[in-house]
């Protein structure tokens, strides 16, 4: 329904993705989704501040536009 009028569906997946979710390893697997993007973290980095937001070509395309470059983890120390 979101993709109809235009939207994207995004699962976010940093608390419950990556094997943590039962029987699944994504969470929206569970309910029957296929989104345009997933966003991912915590475990990724091995409790470095680190994350990855996978997506389709669609989105990535619309990415190419702008902005070229953000995160959360600026202004981090450590990294």
């Amino acid at each position: 329904a979101v993709r109809a009028h235009g939207g994207v569906c995004v699962a976010d997946e940093v608390q419950t993705g990556l094997g943590r979710f039962g029987a699944w390893w994504w969470a929206f697997e569970q309910q029957g989704v296929v989104p345009d993007m997933v966003t991912m973290g915590k475990p990724c980095g091995n409790g470095m501040p680190l994350a990855a937001v996978v997506c389709t070509r669609a989105v990535s395309d619309a990415f190419a536009a702008g902005p070229e470059y953000f995160n959360t983890f600026g202004g981090n120390p450590v990294c």
